[in-house]
């Protein structure tokens, strides 16, 4: 399988590996979103509660939704990236690394965008009873390794299972009439 990526300069591969990344994690945050159920909040004299227990089990599928998500996106690019990128190994992995982390920021950023408010920015004007829903977030850091841990697992599950050919300048193919045995060639004695 030719390598679609690979030829042409590596300012190429990278802008598009990077622009894949970009573009993917960005429709993951539209998609993170989407599949989210907010959990019900009700805002009365300026302090939040949880309006049921379900919505309070509900508290922790952001996060979870985001790794899901994110382990999803990253393996069909990463996968789509080192079958297209061969004969780079190096350099799609450095920006495999780059892209990815892109990749996580923007996932966040463009799902808390759509998400719902700050219900605290609410609560604190809020003196009647007021129902609300809790924000989209991610608890914790680890979560954002998502994107690069899956990337980076995908590209070594495809170099050592599928290494690329390597070509040597001196490797050229020689034609059947150039096979000579040693000791036969031009300046030996024979």
């Amino acid at each position: 399988m030719p390598a679609i990526l690979a030829p042409g300069s590596p300012v190429r591969t990278a802008f598009l590996v990077i622009a894949a990344y970009a573009v993917l994690g960005a429709a993951a945050g539209v998609v993170w979103e989407w599949i989210w159920t907010p959990p019900g909040m009700v805002a009365e004299q300026h302090q939040l509660f949880y309006d049921s227990d379900a919505s309070l089990r509900g508290v922790f599928t952001g996060t979870g939704l985001y790794v899901l998500v994110s382990v999803a996106a990253s393996a069909l690019l990463s996968l789509a990236i080192c079958l297209l990128t061969r004969g780079r190994e190096l350099l799609v992995l450095a920006l495999v690394l780059g892209g990815s982390a892109v990749a996580a920021a923007l996932m966040w950023r463009v799902g808390t965008l759509l998400g719902p408010q700050n219900p605290m920015a609410v609560a604190a004007h809020a003196t009647a009873r007021t129902p609300l829903h809790d924000q989209l977030t991610v608890a914790g850091k680890s979560p954002y390794l998502a994107w690069p841990m899956t990337s980076l697992f995908i590209l070594a599950i495809v170099y050592f299972s599928w290494p690329g050919v390597t070509t040597h300048p001196g490797d050229a193919e020689a034609s059947p009439g150039e096979h000579l045995e040693a000791g036969t060639g031009p300046g030996t004695r024979g």
